[in-house]
């Protein structure tokens, strides 16, 4: 991380959160402030990863690139059924 280009910033957040995050820290041998910004990073890999796909899947439901939906059950039944075969 570049120290350089770091910027401050406060938050509220409630004190059972803060003593997660302490307990991770401590955890870890990390500061509180490395347990936020991994945390944050996270989040945000996730969440742009998320949008993403979804303007990924709505553009394919544009174009018609569709799958119906009895062959997605079809498909959720047979996985179903190989499962319940495998546990007896």
């Amino acid at each position: 991380m570049n120290m350089s280009a770091d910027r401050a910033t406060t938050i509220r957040m409630a004190t059972r959160t803060l003593r997660r995050i302490d307990g991770v820290a401590r955890a870890l041998s990390r500061s509180r402030t490395w347990v936020i910004n991994q945390a944050l990073e996270r989040y945000l890999d996730y969440e742009e990863w998320f949008a993403a796909e979804v303007q990924t899947a709505l553009k394919q439901a544009e174009s018609g690139d569709l799958v119906e939906h009895d062959a997605v059950l079809k498909s959720w039944e047979r996985k179903r059924a190989a499962k319940m075969g495998a546990r007896r």
